[in-house]
């Protein structure tokens, strides 16, 4: 089978399959590999769970100015991915949401219902919790975030 892959513009691909043409966004590209990642690489996709899973447990175990140094540096829609998420645990949306302050409480979940509407794909899920991660790495190695055994 021969098909190729061209960039039409900023955010606009072309796959051509033989004879055929589809047009496709940024967006539909990363689902499509978010998609072959589980398919060819199952190995990989639970790696990500797992240390996407140590993340949110090292989260309910760090010190409140880490959580409020985290909230503030970390990028705005990486901090609604991570509320989403602990939706589904309430330890760590406790925790979370005792660090924030009434008025991000309200900006936050006003955000979250709006984004989160159709909920988060897994890429940029993904994507949300690497970079969460590397923060959590960054504050943790300047002291600001610890965690506790």
């Amino acid at each position: 089978m021969d098909f190729t892959v061209n960039k039409i513009s900023d955010d606009v691909y072309e796959i051509v399959f033989e004879d055929n043409r589809f047009e496709i966004t940024t967006e539909d590209l990363e689902h499509l590999h978010a998609q072959l990642s589980a398919i060819l690489r199952p190995e990989t996709v639970a790696e990500k769970q797992s240390r996407h899973k140590e993340l949110l447990e090292i989260l309910i175990r760090a010190n409140d100015s880490g959580i409020q140094s985290l909230l503030h540096l970390a990028d705005h829609d990486d901090v609604v991915i991570l509320l989403e998420t602990a939706e589904q645990d309430e330890e760590l949306k406790k925790k979370l949401y005792s660090n924030m302050t009434e008025n991000a409480t309200k900006m936050f979940v006003e955000d979250m219902v709006f984004i989160m509407r159709e909920g988060v794909p897994n890429y940029k899920f993904d994507e949300a919790m690497t970079r969460l991660t590397q923060k959590v790495d960054e504050l943790t190695k300047d002291g600001t975030l610890t965690i506790k055994p």
